[in-house]
Parts: C-alpha cells; sequence; structure tokens
C-alpha cells in the first residue's frame, strides 16, 4: 500500500479492456512514497469477478462514482488507461460539477472521444472473429485462447468492455476544466497525433500531450512511471 503525503494528490487509477486493478501495481510501488495509489476494480473483473459484468457505460461511472466518493474529499489526481481513459475523464466531469474537480486528470492510450477511430470496432461481431480480432490487438495472455473454459469465462468480459470502449461518446455537459496529460506509446497503433489532440477539443484547461517509447501496454514500464511521478510533480502544491 503507497503511504500518503499529507499535500501529495491520491491517484485514482481506472483499468483498460478487460485489465484488472491489479494492473496498476508497479506503477502505484514506483510512485510510493509520496503518493496514494488507488487502482479501480470494474464488476465482474479481477477481485469482483463474481459480480455481473456490465456494458453500459452509465452504470459503470456511477459504479465508479461511488468507489471513488471517498477519495475526491481531498486532493487527487485522475488516471486512465485506453478504455479507462473515457471513464477518468466522466469522472473528472462528475466531480467537477460537485465542486470536487481533480487537480489533474491522465488520459494514456486512447484517442480523443471525436477523433477518427484508427482500427475497426469488434464488439459487435461473431465470438471467432471478434476474439481473432482481440488477439490480434496483444494485451491478452496468449495461453487463455488455448483453454475453451477460459475462453467462456472471459469472453462475456472481453466483449463488454469492448463494448464500452467502442460505443463511447461523452456525456452531456461542459468540458472539464482541469489539466489534461494524454500520453501514448510511439508504437501503439490504436492512436495517432491528431487522436491525441482531439481531448483540446473536450478541455477548458491546459492539455498537455507526450509520447512515450513503447506500444500499447505500458504501465509498467520505467519511462512511464518516471512520465506520471514527473507529472504529478509538476502540480501546484495545494493548500493545506
Amino acid at each position: 500500500m503507497s503511504t500518503p503525503s499529507p499535500t501529495a494528490p491520491t491517484l485514482l487509477c481506472v483499468p483498460h479492456a478487460a485489465g484488472v486493478a491489479r494492473a496498476f501495481a508497479g506503477l502505484g510501488q514506483a510512485l510510493a512514497p509520496p503518493t496514494r495509489t488507488v487502482a479501480l476494480e470494474l464488476p465482474g473483473h479481477g477481485t469482483r469477478m463474481r459480480e455481473p459484468v456490465r456494458d453500459d457505460f452509465a452504470g459503470v461511472l456511477e459504479d465508479l462514482v461511488r468507489a471513488t466518493g471517498t477519495h475526491t474529499a481531498r486532493p487527487y489526481v485522475l488516471l486512465g488507461h485506453s478504455m479507462g481513459a473515457a471513464f477518468a475523464y466522466e469522472l473528472g466531469r462528475h466531480w467537477s460539477a460537485l465542486g470536487r474537480p481533480p487537480r489533474a486528470v491522465l488520459l494514456v492510450g486512447r484517442n480523443g472521444p471525436t477523433a477518427r477511430s484508427l482500427l475497426p470496432d469488434l464488439h459487435g461481431l461473431p465470438d471467432d472473429a471478434f476474439l481473432d480480432g482481440v488477439r490480434r490487438l496483444g494485451g491478452t495472455p496468449p495461453q487463455l485462447f488455448d483453454h475453451p473454459e477460459l475462453v467462456a469465462l472471459f469472453t462475456p468480459v472481453l466483449r463488454a468492455d469492448f463494448t464500452l470502449s467502442e460505443t463511447y461518446t461523452p456525456l452531456p455537459g461542459p468540458p472539464l476544466g482541469c489539466p489534461l496529460f494524454v500520453s501514448a506509446g510511439t508504437d501503439d497503433p490504436m492512436v495517432d497525433d491528431a487522436g491525441l489532440r482531439d481531448w483540446e477539443n473536450h478541455a477548458d484547461g491546459d492539455v498537455h500531450v507526450e509520447w512515450l517509447p513503447g506500444g500499447h501496454f505500458l504501465l509498467d514500464d520505467p519511462v512511464f512511471q518516471n512520465y506520471v511521478a514527473g507529472v504529478l510533480r509538476r502540480l501546484p502544491q495545494p493548500v493545506v
């Protein structure tokens, strides 16, 4: 568990499609101390795998709102990876509207909401084609596809998350006013420069775009972890 500092913000992290909270374990260790990292678990994933998985964005967002409520009473920063970036952005808007804005939002490995899609959608394909597309994207353990019982268990989770990610459009309301820090790996096939800069169309504050070495899955890369630490150091210290 990360050791919090009175002035360091809590880092609230939302994982990628089919990702789990422990995906942020390495990042949390790299940032502690002084930052306390809280990784959020989605329904039907990881430690919550016995719960029904959900493919309705508003319902999952409501679940995340409940999970983050107590953490927004003190300084906090949101970080979302890929699909999680959409939820981090909307969480920031939700809490900003209630007078508890994040100090910043870090959006990793995802183009802005109104950018063109670089890859074909997968969520509506038949199972065989869907799983083949997921396999080609990488990030899913290859051995999973060799075990029919695991495929049967995780296909609904994968499909629900791809539905959430591929059908997301911004919810009604004003854009975020806090700084946005947008980053991606130079070898990530899911993003491009124009797409990352599309976040500027959904922000009232500063937007900082950073390209880092690596691909789509870079949470455990020391370069990425140093980047996050640098962003947190750049934020003005709150009055406590």
